[in-house]
């Protein structure tokens, strides 16, 4: 792999440190003197000129692509075939790596369209391709782990040059502070790779591959020799310690959704191991984290939808774009918490959520896009910034008064120094809760009643002037299955913490708009749509995962068997075209749309691409159905995934929050019900955060043990790990089970 730094040239060594970060592998290793890769021709070939832009050609596309088709770059979508021309025409392939719900990206991509000797340097010395990171998922992770295990910080977008061999050369990401020094960045770097591809392409090609291929496959995830049931313990204790009280952040978050930290805590508070003090520690801080980050800061008070992420330090100065997975994780972990609390605070945010999620992310399709930028990444012209005066010429007085006390706006502004270290936003405010409705209705001395009707009529006016003053508002309507599996998942949150029926049919229905129209003639799992088409576009593991686990969402609380069926022969499917022999590692493609047949294993959450963990959700869709159908296969997969995700969870607490956050759930208490289950017993345990167990006369049930010879007909036997807790005949015996 040889790195090329904008400034000099080096072949780095690959700290590991890294280890802990990320894994990559390589099939087809190739020794030091191996001849070039040869390229095999497709059985169906369409040659397409590439001294043009053809983004506006393809099918197989999305917003931010075909945004792009008018660009002076000659860009390309991803394909093997560009690799072809590249090694014909002795090229080597710049790849942009961005997305659509990503304004930084285009914020990247207008510097480079409007510079003609950018575009031009481009054109003549690459092959260029523009890669969608919602569609190509699994390419934004490569570029990450490189930039990881270089020392280079992991933003978006991300570029990497490769060779005609599909082998990375060179790779950067580009960041705030070289944003305004674009055009000489990728100049330089260009410029390093093409002259040392011309003077001598046999040597790049050489020693980007054997090194690539030596250090990569020199650090894949250790093992653990023995199961160890306190590790992840250990592991939630550190990532609880990152929590700061005093000023209502989270260390290291580094591009991290809020809500999944709040969700980990969450689950964690009813881990059976650990000690009063700790459980209720754990719950302070998801309350915490929740109202001062989430209700507090990402939550918009004009729309209810959930904001993206924080930009820098604080949730007073968010992301100004409002995603899928962003609504997802956050109504999810607000029903979780919910739950836990009873605290009504929590499921009206929720569902204010997932009411914005129907209202401004459905597609005329069925399906749900991407997500939706509400600002420039620049700060100018920013309609979700406001001045004083701007809301003072837009309320009544009255209205301003009140306006001011609930999102203490300011004339000199409300963004504190450490989100703001240039002043830039000075004299500027975000639109942000700073206080409850309690505390409000205390400090105004107005009822609650009259003070929520005062504040609908102002965020209503705001949001009218929000959107006749918004200069920028980009869609992506791209569809990907596994964001809309997290809805389905997110609907029967809503459907047990709430026992609204409507929200139970709304998950029902967009599985079923997944097995409709996600999947192809053959039968295999798709990863994406748009324009109301599905696009050929094989599943990625973290589709199958998801999917699967929606599945087992939908059949725990319907007792519709079909769903516990389909999210099994999901399971399956995944495991036929992406695990290895022994149920112990998971590629995240089958590696047929890349040039050299990459092994990319999610395995680990890199914090700023905010990725998440295809093994940690497999590791708990396995015990699931493990618990649910018995089987030893299901039993060795989860074992052997849990022995390699327990090597790193004390090293990197956060990149393993998906494996943490499903290790907590699993260890909830499981309701093993006789089926059919009564409508009684079943509704008694839908509200409590609960695993549920239908079990059947013919079933195997590993989990249940001696115990099914006490669960009889219209009875529940409830259990946390090996422990028996009672059994119960009745809605109000099985509610104190479960408190």
């Amino acid at each position: 792999m040889l790195r090329l730094s904008p400034d000099h040239i080096r072949l780095p060594l690959l700290s590991y440190s890294a280890i802990g970060i990320i894994t990559l592998g390589l099939t087809n290793s190739c020794k030091e003197n191996k001849p070039a890769i040869v390229l095999e021709p497709e059985a169906t070939e369409i040659v397409i000129p590439m001294d043009r832009n053809n983004l506006a050609q393809t099918t197989g596309t999305s917003s931010f692509l075909h945004n792009q088709a008018d660009s002076k770059v000659h860009w390309q979508p991803w394909s093997k075939n560009v690799f072809k021309v590249a090694s014909g025409e002795n090229k080597t392939v710049f790849a942009f790596i961005g997305d659509g719900t990503d304004s930084h990206s285009l914020s990247i991509l207008k510097k480079i369209n409007d510079s003609p000797a950018t575009c031009a340097a481009l054109n003549s010395s690459h092959i260029n391709v523009l890669v969608d990171a919602n569609q190509h998922q699994d390419l934004a992770f490569l570029a990450a782990s490189l930039n990881v295990n270089t020392g280079t910080s992991v933003n978006s977008p991300q570029l990497v040059w490769f060779s005609h061999e599909g082998i990375p050369v060179s790779w950067t990401s580009i960041n705030n502070n070289n944003e305004l020094n674009i055009h000489e960045l990728i100049s330089r770097m260009s410029n390093t790779v093409t002259h040392l591809w011309q003077d001598d392409p046999s040597y790049v090609l050489s020693n980007s591959r054997t090194d690539f291929i030596r250090r990569l496959e020199a650090i894949k995830p250790e093992v653990v020799e023995e199961d160890d049931p306190i590790a992840p313990i250990r592991a939630v204790r550190q990532a609880g310690s990152m929590f700061d009280p005093t000023s209502n952040t989270i260390d290291n978050l580094i591009g991290l959704f809020p809500a999944r930290y709040t969700a980990l805590m969450t689950l964690s508070a009813y881990h059976p191991d650990i000690s009063d003090i700790k459980r209720k520690n754990y719950s302070d801080i998801a309350k915490s984290t929740a109202e001062n980050i989430i209700l507090a800061g990402l939550i918009d008070p004009l729309d209810g939808g959930s904001f993206s992420g924080i930009q820098q330090a604080t949730s007073a100065l968010p992301v100004f774009a409002k995603t899928l997975p962003a609504q997802t994780s956050t109504a999810q972990a607000l029903y979780r918490l919910y739950q836990l609390t009873k605290d009504s605070q929590y499921l009206t945010a929720a569902d204010a959520i997932l009411d914005y999620t129907e209202k401004n992310l459905a597609l005329p399709d069925g399906g749900y896009a991407m997500g939706i930028i509400y600002a420039d990444h620049d700060i100018v012209d920013n309609p979700c910034i406001w001045t004083l005066e701007e809301i003072e010429a837009a309320l009544t007085e009255e209205e301003t008064k009140l306006c001011v006390q609930a999102f203490e706006i300011s004339g000199l502004g409300n963004i504190p120094l450490i989100d703001d270290r240039n002043r830039s936003y000075f004299r500027k405010n975000t639109l942000t809760w700073k206080l409850s409705m309690s505390e409000l209705a205390t400090l105004t001395g107005i009822p609650q009643e009259s003070l929520k009707e005062k504040l609908e009529s102002i965020t209503k006016k705001l949001a009218k002037l929000r959107t006749e003053k918004s200069a920028t508002r980009v869609e992506e309507k791209l569809t990907t299955t596994d964001s809309m599996a997290a809805l389905a998942s997110a609907y029967v949150s809503a459907y047990r913490a709430s026992g609204n029926q409507a929200r139970l049919e709304k998950a029902k229905g967009i599985l079923t708009f997944i097995q409709k129209n996600c999947i192809d003639g053959s039968g295999t799992l798709q990863r994406s749509r748009y324009n109301g088409q599905l696009l050929d576009s094989q599943a990625h593991g973290i589709d199958y995962v998801k999917v699967s686990r929606a599945a087992l969402d939908l059949y725990e609380v319907s007792q519709d068997s079909t769903w516990l069926e389909w999210a099994a022969k999901i399971h399956q499917q995944m495991n036929s075209r992406l695990s290895d022999a022994e149920f112990s590692s998971l590629s995240e493609t089958d590696g047929s749309t890349y040039p050299h047949p990459f092994k990319i294993r999610q395995f680990i959450t890199i914090k700023p691409l905010n990725n998440e963990c295809t093994w940690g959700i497999a590791y708990s869709n396995a015990k699931r159905l493990e618990n649910n159908l018995g089987g030893t296969d299901y039993a060795k997969q989860a074992h052997n995934i849990r022995l390699h995700l327990l090597s790193m969870t004390d090293r990197a607490p956060l990149a393993s929050i998906d494996f943490l956050t499903a290790d907590a759930q699993l260890n909830l208490k499981t309701v093993y019900l006789k089926a059919p289950a009564s409508a009684e017993l079943l509704n008694a345990a839908l509200p409590h955060a609960c695993q549920i167990v239908h079990v059947t006369a013919d079933g195997s049930y590993p989990g249940l043990k001696d115990d099914a010879s006490k669960l009889t007909s219209g009875g529940a036997v409830v259990k946390q790990g090996d422990k028996t807790l009672g059994t119960a005949a009745s809605a109000q015996d099985l509610d104190k089970l479960l408190r």
